[in-house]
């Protein structure tokens, strides 16, 4: 991989995608990409292994060819599936005025991962939320500064069970390539927020095909993460036996005529489909579509309000962005929007070739790449006529401050279309606006500076994750 290039691998339940892009000004440049779809993955772990390698290998092929790029070193995002969020503290004392670097931070935060007593697990990130210098000076990024006695970060960890991370490793690095670093989900979606939704408090819902994830952000920080097995896959299978047809033709009509919300679907657009048991052809409306769907994308968002619930966060100040690839159905927005009442959007990577929500994992790793890559001094990328662009959120003139009987201040019960239903009214409208968050892309054409400090990327190759895989392996 040259040294200014991030290869990013997500493996989904549906396809795998990589990514090869590069820092710059304050966004990613996508060079090219690859997908491949499979039927090797299952709720997002592996479940045939031979199946997975070779659409990883047939995908990271396709992503070569695109951008042009060797690729030897990945870095791969792994699920939330099977992990814990918590908050961890160390220290690491000096005897000496000793300036910092990113040896010293990345020291730090190694001294987090072996306080895990957890059996079968692994930490395989821990992310600054603080640095303490000297006892009381707290700082976000320590570089530079000097140390006289003692430097202590309090840190969010994220650990993963032992067997997930080995399989996919295993899986990723069968197929000849290096994985440099692993980041979870629940640390990626960080960068598809906001500042002003960071920290208000916003709820990512990622609806993939086998499970959908969620993870909560609040005062700039990572909170909580957890996922539900319910997702794509569910509301195509409740298509193949309401129309009484196969997956295959469910899923096509789900992608051409699919609708998620029941009041905005047409009952003009009329499709014909296949039957199981029958030589004729039935028709149905969009509407009859939106029908099926709609009920199952509550359940799914239902779901996800009593896991918020479990969690205890009451308040979703900043609103809740849905992505993922069942993002794409027409309706998704409209449907959740009626359901809650603060803000809701749809997040869609920006870049040229990925603007595509089931996209926003793959390239949400390559930033948690370049975040880490320069905190811990890895790397220094400077880029002229860099301009900082700050995201504009416009925020609710009237947003609900009494708790609903629930405890839940982002809740707002819905009208349901059926007269046989329990029916509720909402308290207020609760719409708002806002832009939609996006990274800058630019052009292959422009000059940048690319500078390595301290360590090279062999250097890093052998560094704590290395050790880690190892002890891992051995």
């Amino acid at each position: 991989m040259e040294e200014h290039y991030y290869v990013s691998i997500d493996i989904g339940s549906s396809s795998v995608k990589t990514i090869v892009g590069e820092k710059f000004h304050n966004g990613i440049n996508v060079i090219g990409t690859g997908q491949t779809y499979t039927s090797g993955i299952k709720n997002g772990l592996i479940d045939d292994f031979d199946i997975a390698k070779q659409a990883i290998k047939d995908t990271i092929k396709k992503a070569s060819i695109a951008s042009g790029v060797d690729i030897k070193e990945v870095f791969l995002k792994l699920p939330i599936v099977g992990t814990e969020v918590y908050d961890e503290a160390n220290e690491i004392e000096f005897y000496e005025d000793t300036e910092l670097t990113g040896e010293h931070i990345e020291s730090v935060l190694e001294g987090i991962r072996e306080k895990n007593d957890v059996p079968e697990t692994e930490v395989i990130t821990a992310f600054p939320i603080k640095f303490v210098v000297d006892g009381d000076n707290e700082v976000s990024d320590p570089k530079e500064l000097i140390a006289r006695h003692s430097l202590k970060v309090e840190a969010g960890v994220i650990a993963i069970q032992q067997s997930i991370l080995i399989n996919m490793i295993k899986c990723v690095e069968s197929c000849g390539v290096d994985v440099l670093d692993v980041y979870s989900d629940a640390y990626n979606y960080g960068s598809v927020l906001s500042a002003t939704e960071k920290e208000l408090g916003a709820c990512i819902i990622d609806v993939g095909e086998d499970i959908t994830q969620i993870a909560f952000y609040e005062r700039g920080e990572l909170v909580d993460a957890d996922s539900v097995q319910m997702a794509g896959r569910d509301i195509t299978e409740d298509i193949a036996e309401a129309f009484n047809t196969t997956h295959e033709t469910a899923e096509k009509i789900k992608h051409q005529y699919g609708h998620a919300f029941f009041d905005s679907a047409s009952d003009q657009d009329v499709f014909s489909v296949d039957q199981i048991d029958s030589e004729e052809d039935v028709q149905y409306t969009q509407k009859d579509l939106a029908d099926v769907i709609e009920a199952r994308m509550e359940d799914i968002f239902f779901s996800v309000f009593d896991v918020l619930q479990e969690l205890g966060l009451t308040n979703v100040n900043g609103g809740f962005i849905v992505t993922g690839g069942s993002a794409n159905l027409l309706g998704v927005k409209e449907l959740l929007q009626d359901m809650v009442s603060e803000k809701v959007r749809i997040h869609t990577p920006s870049q040229m070739g990925i603007r595509k929500p089931e996209f926003s994992s793959a390239i949400s790793t390559i930033s948690s790449s370049i975040t880490f890559d320069e905190l811990l001094d890895y790397v220094t990328i400077s880029n002229h006529d860099s301009e900082d662009f700050e995201e504009e959120v416009i925020e609710s003139d009237n947003r609900e401050s009494a708790s609903k009987s629930n405890g839940f201040d982002w809740f707002k019960k819905k009208s349901n279309k059926q007269d046989d239903e329990p029916s509720y009214v909402s308290d207020e409208p609760g719409t708002t606006t806002t832009s939609e968050s996006s990274h800058s892309t630019t052009e292959n054409d422009d000059t940048y500076e690319y500078e390595n400090k301290n360590h090279e990327p062999e250097q890093k190759e052998e560094g704590k994750f290395k050790k880690l895989m190892k002890s891992l392996f051995d």
